[in-house]
């Protein structure tokens, strides 16, 4: 029996049951053990080792004891979403409300509910028990987009998000990441097909439906020059272009698309590192960022900020 997290409370068997409260980063505190304890399977579902009280979660191992993963996340961080920087936090630092599970990234999003294949949003299959399930993309282990039938997908990036067709299929989703799951790598096309996406958050302030890192197969330059053609409209307020500060090396310059008009819904923001000033070196320096999509904001025409549509 498990709580809202995954987590095994009561472990029931013919020797009798084990009873477990569990603390909020897994530190377990046994109530009762009469069953003989053999359940290896405790906080949120993962294997705890037997030797190292380790939890094993797949990329990485975590420690219960000290709240914390045993080895950096090898995507890094992003300065969007403060959290993220240290590389060794689990969940951001809320295991109360959030589970780091394995391969299930991104929910197919629905507008029309229609009680089975569409609800609350989201979309529906019936699995081989009769039973409907929301219907998950993940990646697998040959970086193929599949779903939990093992349908594979293709993937479209733009301003309103990441959207996924099923092979032999016309019929496109919009994909909302799931907080807190593993990160989903995904190739851009078209215009953006020289950038490469990490989606590792979503649902911050902002309603983004994905967000995380990118990529750009050249320099910051050239990634700058493809968002644009893209569509992405370097933002600017009182006519000065606005740099963020972010490490003593770096600034950013910010893309971003309009949505829907008047409204802002569904636009897209990319933050391109850049050089502090420029010299022939910083022309080699590769094309990185930060990513958010499908945002509901304010930088529309005659808003707080403005975007020319040029």
């Amino acid at each position: 029996m498990t709580d809202h997290l995954g987590t095994s409370r009561v472990v029931w068997s013919t020797a009798g049951m084990d009873v477990s409260d569990f603390y909020p980063f897994g530190g377990e505190r046994v109530i009762s053990a009469t069953a003989g304890g053999n359940n290896r399977y405790k906080f949120t579902g993962k294997e705890r080792d037997t030797e190292s009280g380790l939890d094993n979660f797949g990329a990485r191992f975590d420690s219960s004891t000290l709240g914390r993963f045993m080895s950096p996340d090898p995507l890094g961080g992003h300065r969007i979403d403060p959290q993220t920087l240290n590389k060794y936090t689990y969940v951001r630092d809320n295991p109360l409300k959030l589970t780091d599970p394995t391969g299930l990234d991104f929910s197919l999003t629905c507008s029309k509910n229609n009680g089975t294949t569409c609800q609350g949003g989201y979309i529906y299959y019936k699995d081989k028990n009769g039973d409907y399930q929301q219907t998950v993309i993940k990646s697998d282990d040959k970086g193929n987009l599949t779903d939990q039938s093992n349908n594979k997908y293709s993937a479209t990036i733009s301003g309103a998000g990441v959207s996924f067709t099923q092979a032999g299929s016309k019929q496109s989703s919009m994909g909302e990441f799931i907080n807190g799951s593993n990160a989903t790598t995904i190739q851009g096309t078209g215009d953006l097909s020289s950038f490469k996406f990490n989606f590792t958050y979503s649902n911050w302030p902002g309603n983004v439906s994905a967000g995380g890192t990118f990529s750009y197969n050249g320099t910051f330059l050239q990634a700058e020059s493809a968002l644009q053609k893209a569509g992405f409209y370097h933002y600017e307020s009182d006519d000065n272009d606005i740099f963020h500060p972010s490490t003593l090396s770096y600034h950013a310059l910010d893309f971003r698309s309009p949505g829907e008009p008047g409204t802002g819904a569904g636009s897209g923001h990319f933050t391109v590192d850049e050089p502090w000033g420029l010299s022939p070196f910083d022309t080699l320096k590769a094309g990185t960022g930060d990513v958010h999509l499908g945002e509901h904001n304010s930088y529309v025409p005659g808003g707080s900020g403005h975007i020319s549509a040029k």
